[in-house]
């Protein structure tokens, strides 16, 4: 699934809510079962009539209001934002620990630089709370359109079980894409 351009992720889906079509990797998605009750489904594990809402607070906010008067929501409308940022940041976790596993992470200032400077890293996820100049010291990947920090050094370190870590660059791998769906939507979840 890993492409070089990140082709697959200029897929449009239409939110529900806005009613305006948004980049695939921004969108939540949830299902309608037959029985009429209304699902969050990050991972496309459920069968149903979909609905696509923009992965935005104060659009998920409104999601009871919107299909609570016709559907029967399977979920508690306080719990949705923070339940929806616990499984990204759960899952963006596990997936740099797979990666970090198979050997297709990088990190130290010093090697990424290295790394960075020959292409070899794909993505780049930097902390929010990481020092500006040293975040805008290391360049982008070519394939990457913009920096990518919805996480905070804790959560980066989370992966490796140290307390901090400010960057992490990922070589080619089947772990780049989700990471890029996920790190996405947790970013615009928390933006807001």
């Amino acid at each position: 699934m890993i492409t070089d351009d990140y082709d697959n992720l200029s897929k449009k889906e239409f939110c529900h809510i806005t009613k305006k079509l948004y980049p695939n990797e921004l969108m939540i998605r949830f299902v309608l079962s037959s029985s009429n009750v209304l699902t969050l489904d990050l991972y496309n594990e459920f069968e149903g009539e979909e609905f696509y809402v923009l992965a935005s607070k104060k659009e998920l906010e409104k999601v009871c209001r919107h299909f609570g008067k016709k559907y029967e929501i399977a979920f508690q409308p306080a719990d949705l934002v923070p339940r929806i940022d616990s499984i990204l940041l759960k899952r963006i976790v596990g997936l740099v620990s797979l990666a970090r596993k198979a050997r297709k992470v990088i990190i130290g200032y010093e090697k990424l630089q290295r790394y960075l400077s020959v292409n070899k890293i794909v993505l780049l996820l930097q902390a929010k709370d990481r020092s500006k100049t040293r975040k805008r010291d290391l360049m982008l990947p070519k394939p990457q359109k913009a920096r990518i920090d919805c996480l905070n050094k804790g959560e980066l370190g989370a992966s490796f079980g140290k307390n901090a870590i400010t960057a992490v660059g990922f070589l080619k791998s089947s772990f780049t894409n989700p990471l890029i769906f996920d790190t996405s939507r947790l970013e615009s979840l928390r933006k807001c």
